[in-house]
C-alpha cells in the first residue's frame, strides 16, 4: 500500500504541477509539499482539504488510499484535460470580484447554446442534425 507522500507525489505529477505550483494551489509552501511527499509530516486541517481541492481528489484519497467507495473506478482521482487545467488555472488567478460574473456568462453562453440546438432540433431534419453535429468542433 501506498503512503501518504507516495499518494500526494503521484497525484502531483499525474497533474504536472510542480512542488511550488501545487503549494501555490493548497496554499502552503513547496518546502511543506516536499515534507509531506517525503513523508516527514502529514497534511491536516485544512491543509489537508486544499491540498485535496488542489488535487482533485477527495481527503479521504490522501490519507487511506480510497474515496469512501467500494467500487475500484470510484477510487480513480479525476484527470482533467489540459484545456481544464487551463481554465481552472487563468479562473484563479482573476480577483475574486470577477469570478462571479464570469460563472455568470459562462452560464448564460451554455444556455444560449441549448437553446440554438434545441431550435435546431424543431426545424430540421435528423440528417441536417447529425450533418451540423459532425461539423461542430466539441472535444
Amino acid at each position: 500500500m501506498k503512503t501518504i507522500g507516495q499518494r500526494i507525489k503521484e497525484r502531483r505529477l499525474e497533474l504536472k504541477y510542480s512542488q511550488r505550483s501545487l503549494g501555490k494551489r493548497a496554499g502552503v509552501a513547496h518546502v511543506t509539499i516536499s515534507q509531506w511527499e517525503r513523508d516527514e509530516t502529514s497534511p491536516r486541517g485544512d491543509n489537508l482539504f486544499n491540498l485535496a481541492e488542489a488535487l482533485s481528489v477527495e481527503p479521504g484519497w490522501i490519507i487511506r488510499g480510497d474515496t469512501g467507495n467500494d467500487s475500484e473506478s470510484d477510487k480513480a482521482a479525476v484527470v482533467l484535460t489540459p484545456q481544464q487545467k487551463e481554465l481552472i488555472d487563468l479562473f484563479e488567478r482573476l480577483p475574486v470580484s470577477e469570478k462571479e460574473q464570469h460563472i455568470q456568462n459562462l452560464k448564460h453562453r451554455v444556455q444560449e447554446c441549448d437553446e440554438t440546438f434545441n431550435d435546431l432540433l424543431k426545424t430540421k431534419s435528423k440528417k441536417e442534425i447529425l450533418e451540423i453535429i459532425k461539423n461542430l468542433d466539441i472535444d
